[in-house]
C-alpha cells in the first residue's frame, strides 16, 4: 500500500475504449431521446433546452417555464440555485445535439469525471492497484446505480470538490494544479450555491490533515485556497452583474433569500429531535447508498485497531495494521472520516434533509471502504487484479455495460 508511483492510472486502452463507449452512450441517449423519470432531472432537461434557444446574455438567469409535475407549474426567475447547471448542455444544445438529451450527456460525462477524479486521488494516497481497482467498485454501489444517468447538481458538485482536492494533492509539487482549486470552487458556487460550503470545508480540512505529507503542501495550499476564493468571490461578482443587466435585480440578494426563508435550525435543547431524527436519516443514507463499501470502511477501520491477519501479512500490510499503513493511507482514511463528519454537522441542524446533500459524503464514504476493500477481503482484491491484467481497459467495460443496463432497465435499487 505505498504511496502511488509510476505509471499512469488510466492506460491508453482505457482512454480509446472510455472515448468511445461515452460516445456510444450519447448517441443512444439521443437516438432513443432518453428522459428520466426523476422530476428534479426532468425539470433541468427542461429548463436547459429552453435556454438553448434564449440569448447566451440572458443564460444567467432562466425561468421555470414549467413545473416540477402537471398542476404545479411555477412562474418567474428561477432561483433555487445559480443557473451554472444549465450552461453546458445549452451550448451543446445550440451546437446541434437534441438539448433535452444533451443535459443527460453531461450528467453521465460528470458522473464519469467523477470517477476517474476519486481514483486519482485514490492512487496518489496509496497505489496504482487500488486505484484501478476504485474505478471499477466505485460504480457498483447503490448511489451509483440511483444516479447513473441523470441531470441534476450532485455529480457537477462532486466534480467540483474533487477538482479542488486534486488541485491541493498536487500543489506541492507544482503551482500548475492551483487552477483546479479555483476551478472546484467557481464550479461549486455557480451550480449549487451555497453548498460550496462543502468544497471549500473538504479543502480546509485536507490542509490541516496533509494527506500527501509533503512538506510544502500546507503552505502551497493554504495559498491556493485563497486565490481560490478570490476567483470564486469575482465570479459571484460577474454574475451578479449580468444578471442584473438582464432582469433589473441582482440575484445574490434574492438566492439567499429564497434558501434561508424557509429554514428553521435545529439545535441539541430547541429541537432535539428534529436533530436525531435527521442524523438518523443520513446515518441510513451513507450506510447504504454505498455499500457494500460502507461496511469495508467499518470492516477496515475495526480490523486497523489490531494485528492483520496471516493472509494480510503474506500481502505486505505490515505487522501493527494502523500504525504500517503509508502515512498518506493513514491521513487519507482520517481525511475522509473528518470531511463526512463535517458534512453531516453542517446539514443535519438543517430542517430540510434529502439524501442529495449528502452525496459527496456518501461517496467519501465509498472511497474509504473501496481503499481499505483488499484488506477487508483479500480475495477480491486478488481477483481484481488478475481481471484488470487479464482484460483490456476492464473499468471502461465495466462503465459501458452498467450504463447499458442502466438504459435497457432503468434505476432499479430503492432510494431512501
Amino acid at each position: 500500500m505505498s504511496a502511488g508511483a509510476g505509471a499512469g492510472l488510466l492506460t491508453a486502452s482505457d482512454r480509446r475504449l472510455w472515448a468511445l463507449a461515452f460516445a456510444a452512450v450519447a448517441a443512444v441517449l439521443v437516438a432513443t431521446g432518453f428522459t428520466s423519470a426523476d422530476p428534479d432531472s426532468t425539470r433541468y432537461h427542461e429548463i436547459s433546452a429552453r435556454l438553448s434557444i434564449e440569448p447566451v446574455a440572458r443564460w444567467v438567469a432562466p425561468e421555470w417555464w414549467g413545473g416540477w409535475a402537471p398542476g404545479t407549474e411555477m412562474k418567474g426567475y428561477f432561483r433555487e440555485h445559480p443557473a451554472g447547471l444549465f450552461w453546458l448542455p445549452a451550448a451543446l444544445g445550440r451546437a446541434g445535439i437534441p438539448p433535452a438529451q444533451a443535459t443527460y450527456i453531461v450528467g453521465v460525462a460528470a458522473a464519469l469525471l467523477s470517477v476517474v477524479l476519486i481514483a486519482t486521488l485514490i492512487t496518489r494516497l496509496t497505489s496504482r492497484e487500488q486505484g484501478r481497482a476504485a474505478l471499477v467498485l466505485l460504480q457498483l454501489m447503490p448511489v451509483a446505480f440511483i444516479f447513473r444517468v441523470r441531470a441534476n447538481h450532485e455529480y457537477p458538485m462532486l466534480v467540483a470538490l474533487a477538482l479542488a482536492l486534486a488541485g491541493l494533492a498536487g500543489i506541492a509539487r507544482s503551482w500548475r494544479f492551483a487552477p483546479l482549486v479555483a476551478a472546484g470552487f467557481t464550479i461549486g458556487l455557480l451550480v449549487k450555491g451555497v453548498f460550496v460550503v462543502l468544497p471549500i470545508g473538504a479543502a480546509v480540512l485536507w490542509i490541516l490533515i496533509n494527506p500527501t505529507a509533503e512538506a510544502r503542501a500546507r503552505q502551497r495550499g493554504a495559498v491556493a485556497i485563497a486565490a481560490g476564493l478570490l476567483v470564486m468571490a469575482g465570479a459571484a461578482l460577474l454574475y451578479d452583474w449580468q444578471y442584473a443587466r438582464v432582469t433589473g435585480e441582482t440575484f445574490w440578494r434574492s438566492y439567499w433569500a429564497r434558501q434561508l426563508a424557509p429554514l428553521d435550525i435545529a439545535t441539541p435543547i430547541g429541537g432535539g429531535s428534529t436533530l436525531l431524527q435527521n442524523l438518523a436519516f443520513y446515518a441510513g443514507c451513507l450506510l447504504w447508498h454505498p455499500a457494500p463499501w460502507s461496511l469495508a470502511a467499518i470492516h477496515g477501520a475495526w480490523q486497523l485497531r489490531g494485528r492483520p491477519t496471516a493472509v494480510h501479512l503474506r500481502r505486505g500490510y505490515g505487522g501493527q495494521a494502523w500504525r504500517d499503513l503509508p502515512v498518506p493511507a493513514r491521513r487519507g482514511v482520517l481525511f475522509g472520516l473528518a470531511f463526512v463528519v463535517m458534512a453531516v454537522a453542517v446539514l443535519a441542524p438543517s430542517s430540510r434533509t434529502a439524501e442529495r446533500y449528502v452525496f459527496s459524503a456518501t461517496y467519501a464514504v465509498a472511497a474509504i471502504g473501496v481503499a481499505l476493500a483488499p484488506r477487508v477481503w483479500p480475495r477480491l482484491g486478488d481477483a481484481l487484479g488478475r481481471a484488470d491484467a487479464a482484460v483490456p481497459a476492464l473499468p471502461a467495460i465495466v462503465w459501458f455495460v452498467l450504463i447499458m443496463l442502466r438504459l435497457g432497465t432503468g434505476p432499479i435499487l430503492p432510494r431512501i
